[in-house]
């Protein structure tokens, strides 16, 4: 009996420190609690705005708790380029710098090296840690004020709270708002994308 009891601990562990899926229904319930009901954004209804939030976290997440994708800045693809791929692409480079002045070479370093910066995108909504939390790998805002690791857990709490945090802060500040444009940008891709006709999203809710 005492084995049986400590199989099921174990599994039950197991299961519980392992990724979950929740589902449209559930993220859009804890969305409808947490978002103060006179923040929206203009032109969109309460129900096409939270459908436009949780289709984001379906497309992007496919509703894992865990997921997490690292991305190359300013490519919006994950980064995964091959050592000797960029040993060709930088001496074609230089090839054509050669002749150039200066003035232009430093230019195209300085660019190359802002492109070089990784991003890690974490947890349901994929929020960009270099923005929304910190972590011991990179500088981050950390505009949540919160460590990246809570949002690649099995508690969806803290994703939704600073959700709600950043689109809170944009809508009711505007531009005056602290990081104004890196929240626009934020939020502009939690409510765009490809999520599109979604009048009837929530139908089996």
């Amino acid at each position: 009996m005492k084995t049986l009891v400590l199989f099921a601990f174990v599994v039950l562990g197991c299961s519980l420190a392992g990724a979950r899926n929740v589902t449209k229904c559930e993220l859009r319930q804890q969305l409808m609690v947490a978002l103060p009901k006179n923040v929206t954004v203009i032109g969109l209804t309460e129900e096409v705005f939270l459908a436009k939030v949780v289709c984001h976290a379906e497309r992007l997440s496919g509703f894992d708790t865990n997921a997490m994708k690292n991305l190359s800045h300013g490519t919006g693809k994950v980064s995964q380029e091959n050592p000797s791929d960029s040993e060709s692409s930088e001496s074609k480079e230089e090839d054509k710098n050669k002749g150039k002045g200066k003035g232009q070479e430093n230019s195209k370093s300085s660019k190359s090296n802002k492109d070089d910066v990784n991003v890690t995108l974490y947890g349901l909504f994929q929020l960009p840690g270099n923005l929304v939390c910190s972590s011991t790998n990179s500088t981050s805002l950390n505009i949540c004020g919160i460590n990246c690791n809570k949002l690649t857990d099995d508690d969806i709490s803290d994703d939704i709270t600073c959700v709600v945090k950043l689109i809170k802060e944009l809508v009711t500040k505007g531009f005056m708002a602290k990081n104004s444009k890196e929240l626009f940008e934020i939020v502009k891709e939690l409510i765009g994308g490809d999520c599109q006709k979604l009048d009837h999203y929530f139908s089996e809710c």
